[in-house]
């Protein structure tokens, strides 16, 4: 049976063959303007980034969503739950500016923001205040995934998805600790590549297809393991 968090990896993995695809195209261009090859295999790195980090945060607001659906009173979710909410909110609202026109749309939407989450805060847990509290501030290192979860009282999931099947194939170990500390390294490896695409776009070298390829591969079991432990961890609670 299909659960939510499992049709989301569905669309995650629709994606990555997207990208895959993308990859293959610019493989083929041996004969083409080097700066040609380069842009693409950066800008399929670039995307890459984007689709891992939206995924992610698909996964905890579903994991989020799951945990408030499961409780009765405001007052038994996970101690950070409605902390990070009400100061979320109210840090995007301090970013709001005015600007001209516009400014009567912006502080409508804002007073919106600001009584959801303060109805959530009383004790309506039908309201909608995902997006604002499932945000990362970084890349999508391990730190960040596990900050996502954390909110909504699941620690260190990295941890946790490195004891399934699907990460230890990629990652060609069976020591869970080992596996841990290997995943670390290889998503801070792609980010700080990511980074220096991001930092630097003029920049005349990329990763080349076989290290995206790995990449991929990489970003498509960490999904499949992160689906299985949400979803144990949601029969479980």
């Amino acid at each position: 049976m299909h659960t939510d968090f499992s049709v989301i990896v569905d669309e995650f993995e629709k994606d990555l063959d997207n990208i895959r695809i993308i990859v293959s195209a610019f493989d083929a261009l041996k004969k083409s303007d080097p700066r040609i090859r380069v842009a693409a295999a950066n800008s399929a790195t670039l995307l890459l980034a984007a689709t891992f980090e939206e995924f992610v945060r698909e996964m905890a607001r579903s994991y989020a969503e799951h945990i408030v659906n499961k409780t009765d009173k405001v007052e038994h979710l996970p101690q950070q739950f409605r902390k990070t909410a009400w100061r979320r909110t109210v840090a995007s609202l301090g970013r709001l500016r005015f600007r001209g026109q516009s400014t009567s749309r912006l502080i409508l939407e804002a007073k919106a923001k600001f009584d959801a989450v303060f109805e959530f805060c009383r004790g309506d847990l039908g309201q909608d205040i995902y997006d604002v509290l499932i945000h990362n501030e970084n890349n999508m290192r391990a730190s960040q995934i596990n900050a996502l979860f954390k909110i909504s009282g699941l620690k260190d999931v990295c941890s946790l998805l490195a004891q399934r099947e699907a990460i230890a194939d990629e990652i060609s170990l069976r020591e869970a600790g080992q596996i841990h500390g290997a995943v670390l390294r290889r998503l801070d490896d792609f980010f700080n590549r990511r980074n220096d695409i991001a930092h630097s776009l003029n920049r005349m070298s990329s990763s080349g297809s076989v290290q995206i390829n790995q990449d991929i591969e990489l970003f498509r079991a960490i999904g499949k393991s992160l689906c299985e432990t949400l979803e144990a961890k949601s029969q479980s609670s």
